[in-house]
């Protein structure tokens, strides 16, 4: 999987392997929150495509698929500490969330050939 996002302002990073365990915030669901003594592994490799004065389009890699996982790794201060743009949970609310899922890959269950579909994101 391959996910582009745009996060709210200039990141030095080029590179990251951001991991961070989620669990569910029980005092504000849907919201997940980062907890080393009761979360569940939630791994991201991110890229950075390229950045402005304001923001920073990026590729995330999700190793693993937690709920939110992307959205609380761009976000929370240990991860990449920008949420992303029109993250209305763990940024601010905005026309859109600039999230979208660009590339899958699979092995097809019949044939076993690799399948790899592809959209453009619309921002």
């Amino acid at each position: 999987k391959r996910y582009i996002a745009v996060l709210s302002k200039a990141i030095e990073h080029e590179d990251k392997l951001i991991d961070l365990p989620l669990r569910v915030d029980l005092d504000d669901r849907p919201r997940q929150v980062v907890c080393y003594e009761h979360g569940k592994a939630a791994v991201t490799r991110m890229e950075v495509i390229s950045r402005d004065a304001v923001s920073t389009r990026v590729h995330f890699y999700p190793v693993t698929g937690r709920t939110h996982q992307l959205r609380v790794h761009a976000a929370h201060c240990n991860g990449l500490a920008a949420p992303i743009v029109g993250d209305d949970l763990y940024g601010t609310r905005g026309g859109r969330l600039f999230l979208h899922a660009q590339m899958l890959s699979f092995d097809h269950p019949t044939t076993v050939k690799k399948m790899e579909l592809m959209t453009s994101a619309p921002f």
